[in-house]
C-alpha cells in the first residue's frame, strides 16, 4: 500500500497528533521534514501551517482532516468511534483541546518558555502568568471528563486523545505544568496510560531545534 506522507517537523504537537493516528491505525507513513520558512509550504497549506499530507492523488491539510482520512482509508483498529454519540463527543473534545487547551498552554506558556528562549529573547513572565488561570480552567474541565471516562470520547481511545497528549507532553516540563498537573489525578492517570502506548512511544519528539533521526 502506498505510504501516506506527513509534512512538518516532529516537535509540532499537531504533527505528532497526525503521526499518532497513523501509528495507532497501523497506516504506513513517512514524515517529510518541513519548516515554516520552507518555500514549499504555501503549496501544501495555504495558511502556512503544519501538518499537511499526501497519499497518492489525495492532498490534505488540517490535522483533524488528516486523522479522519487515515481512519477511513486504511485498514486497522478504528480511531473514530462507531457510535454516533461517542463520535460527536470526539469532535467536541477535539474542539475543546484546540480552542481552550492549546492557546494558553502551547501558544502562551510553552511557546514563551521554549520558542522565545531558542530565539534568544527574554521570557515574558507576565504572559505566562496570565495564561495560568486559563490553562487551569481548561484542564480542570478535561480532568472532570477523564474522571468519568477512560478516554475523552468514551471507553476507547480516539483521535481526540491524540490531540491532547502532545500538549500535556510539553506542559509537564514547564514550571506551570509541574505545579498544576498534580492537582489533576484523572488527567495524569490518562496521560500515563496513553503515553505508554506504542503509538505514543514511536512519536516522542526530539528536543526543540533538533532534527528527527
Amino acid at each position: 500500500m502506498t505510504k501516506l506522507t506527513i509534512y512538518g517537523f516532529p516537535q509540532s504537537t499537531y504533527v505528532r497528533t497526525a503521526r499518532m493516528a497513523c501509528e495507532e491505525k497501523g497506516a504506513p507513513y513517512e514524515l517529510s521534514m518541513l519548516g515554516f520558512s520552507s518555500d514549499a509550504l504555501p503549496e501544501l497549506h495555504p495558511f502556512r501551517k503544519i501538518p499537511a499530507a499526501r497519499h497518492g492523488d489525495v492532498h490534505l491539510y488540517e490535522t483533524s482532516a488528516i486523522c479522519r482520512y487515515v481512519d477511513a482509508a486504511f485498514d486497522g483498529p478504528a480511531i473514530v468511534p462507531a457510535d454516533p454519540a461517542a463520535a460527536a463527543r470526539m469532535e467536541q473534545w477535539i474542539s475543546v483541546v484546540n480552542a481552550y487547551v492549546d492557546p494558553p498552554v502551547i501558544r502562551q506558556i510553552v511557546s514563551e518558555r521554549v520558542v522565545r528562549k531558542m530565539q534568544g529573547g527574554q521570557i515574558d513572565e507576565d504572559k505566562c502568568a496570565a495564561a495560568v488561570p486559563l490553562a487551569r480552567h481548561a484542564l480542570s474541565v478535561v480532568n472532570d471528563r477523564l474522571a468519568a471516562s477512560a478516554y475523552l470520547a468514551g471507553a476507547e481511545i480516539s483521535i481526540a486523545d491524540f490531540f491532547l497528549l502532545p500538549i500535556i507532553f510539553y506542559f509537564r516540563s514547564m514550571p506551570e505544568g509541574a505545579a498544576m498537573l498534580p492537582d489533576f489525578a484523572a488527567l495524569t492517570d490518562w496521560y500515563d496510560r496513553v503515553e505508554a502506548r506504542p503509538g505514543a512511544q514511536a512519536t516522542v519528539p526530539p528536543p526543540p531545534g533538533e532534527r528527527l533521526t
